[in-house]
């Protein structure tokens, strides 16, 4: 009778499903994003499928401090392992180094620790983009399609490292060929970045590709190109997903945009947790989620994928 009993009980513990392995994912963006709400999608299709819990700790409005204070309430709850951001590679040292030699395998996502080797954080593996392969993504894609006789790279933040970074990318492509580019800085405010393009334009004519490294950059460009008259003269690239931006897209007014799948950065990394502690399976360095250019080619495929909530 008590061996029957004890079959009942692991039979009933597998009906219900109980999580083998439970992880927690946190981010210095929050579900309310677009953006992180299909990296959490990503994060719940890999957790069911393997049957394992998965938590998403992010701060509503970001805050480096809340947001380290996630990280140190996900290391005190003993996880399985721990996906994470490294959006500050200073402030996240210690906590996640702490974490590690706890026994927590940790994995990094959408922004790695950029130092050396020996230096930066020993996670197991990096998921997402690389914005320097992403500018020169962009700019290859351009070149592919034709030869610009002077480039403009509009920066929305100045100061931003990211996308500095991708603008970097950029530049050091078009000067193997010695096309003229130089970067704007265009501000957060639409209002101020139509001036400065349209003034830009206006002081060097020959400009016949804008450059734009996020969709707060693309919309005064295509307003300026629009107002100017200047649509099929001069070409307008772009980062990242909205639905303007496959609009414009579709309608010629945008020759891309660089998409990283975040969804992939969601869910990957579930599945190498479990794999790693199933398995001791896991990828070596950096899985690239990104960049994947998007194009008038490919535009309705990605449409839908964004339809289905993959994008």
């Amino acid at each position: 009778m008590k061996r029957i009993a004890l079959i009942l009980l692991i039979t009933m513990i597998a009906t219900l499903g109980l999580s083998q392995y439970h992880f927690y994912v946190v981010t210095h963006g929050g579900p309310a994003d677009p953006f992180w709400a299909v990296v959490v999608k990503g994060m719940n299709d890999a957790a069911k499928k393997y049957d394992v819990k998965a938590t998403y700790l992010a701060p509503v409005k970001y805050s480096l401090q809340e947001f380290i204070n996630d990280v140190n309430s996900a290391i005190a709850a003993k996880p399985d392992g721990i996906v994470v951001t490294i959006t500050n590679k200073e402030a996240l040292d210690e906590p996640l180094r702490r974490a590690i030699q706890e026994g927590i395998p940790v994995i990094a996502i959408n922004v790695p620790d950029t130092r050396d080797a020996l230096k930066r954080i020993p996670y197991l593996c990096y998921v997402g983009d690389d914005e320097y392969l992403a500018g020169v993504k962009a700019a290859q894609y351009v070149l592919s399609s034709f030869k610009p006789k002077r480039a403009v790279i509009a920066i929305h933040e100045i100061t931003n490292t990211g996308l500095l970074i991708r603008a970097r990318g950029i530049t050091d492509v078009f000067n193997k060929y010695n096309i003229p580019i130089e970067k704007l800085n265009i501000t957060i405010n639409p209002t101020q970045g139509v001036s400065n393009i349209r003034a830009y334009l206006t002081r060097h004519p020959d400009t016949d590709m804008i450059f734009t490294l996020g969709p707060v950059g693309t919309l005064p460009a295509v307003t300026v190109v629009d107002e100017m008259g200047l649509k099929g003269k001069v070409k307008i690239g772009g980062f990242d997903l909205t639905s303007n931006m496959l609009k414009w897209i579709k309608e010629g007014k945008v020759l891309y945009t660089i998409d990283q799948q975040q969804y992939l950065q969601g869910y990957l990394p579930i599945e190498f947790l479990y794999m790693y502690l199933q398995h001791g399976l896991i990828p070596v360095g950096e899985v690239l989620t990104g960049p994947f250019v998007v194009t008038r080619e490919n535009v309705q495929k990605v449409v839908q994928s964004v339809n289905d909530g993959y994008r």
